[in-house]
């Protein structure tokens, strides 16, 4: 019996550069229709065998940092990594970190370590994907969900260039693989930029969200 471990490729980790927050790219117009909430499981890697995929998750060894910021709880809405990692920014105003840099920041920044696997937060299905590094959001991809009837978006940026790992159009379930942290796009070291757009498109603070949801749900 032969088995085969699929892991997901990291190709590059760029340069450090100028840090800001573009949220060109994450505010596009949301899919017509979302994937209601299902209870799912974690599905970091998967094994071949027999002919059949077996799904494996990752563990709390996947973080290089954790932290007492949170606590993950399986249900129909996670955080986007099993433990509590260090968060470097929170949403909300701020001064410019950089000439032409936002004075708002419409996410937050998540410190886990490069390289660590990135999870859904719901089920959804996949409106966006950036599989390379232009700059902004770098790679990023966008999931819709329908959360409480009403379309609720999750942005994932600055993962590692060859990381993303899912499609457009591609239905996912809560903990399913979407990429790698890493510092593509305008980031000044490896971290997860994270967003939650109520409507698909108007950002909201995704530590407040999370919060009241996950281990409610």
């Amino acid at each position: 019996m032969t088995f085969v471990v699929l892991m997901t490729a990291s190709i590059s980790l760029p340069a450090f550069a100028t840090p800001s927050e573009s949220d060109t790219n994450a505010s596009a117009a949301p899919a017509g229709d979302a994937q209601s909430l299902a209870v799912g499981h974690v599905n970091a890697t998967e094994l071949l065998r027999d002919g059949y995929t077996v799904e494996l998750g990752p563990t709390t060894a996947s973080y290089a940092q954790t932290a007492s910021t949170y606590t993950n709880y399986p249900g129909a809405i996670q955080w986007p990594f099993l433990v509590g990692v260090p968060i470097s920014t929170d949403y909300g105003p701020r001064v410019a970190p950089c000439s032409g840099c936002s004075t708002f920041h419409k996410g937050i920044d998540m410190n886990p370590g490069v390289g660590s696997p990135i999870q859904a937060v719901a089920d959804g299905i996949v409106r966006e994907v950036s599989p390379t590094d232009n700059g902004g959001l770098g790679v990023y991809v966008v999931i819709d969900h329908t959360i409480d009837g009403q379309l609720v978006s999750s942005v994932y940026a600055h993962m590692l260039e060859g990381s993303a790992a899912v499609e457009v159009g591609q239905p996912v379930k809560v903990g399913q693989l979407v990429g790698n942290v890493g510092s593509t796009g305008q980031s000044t070291g490896p971290h997860l930029h994270f967003e939650i757009l109520l409507d698909g498109t108007t950002p909201t603070d995704p530590f407040a969200w999370l919060t009241a949801r996950v281990g409610a749900s």
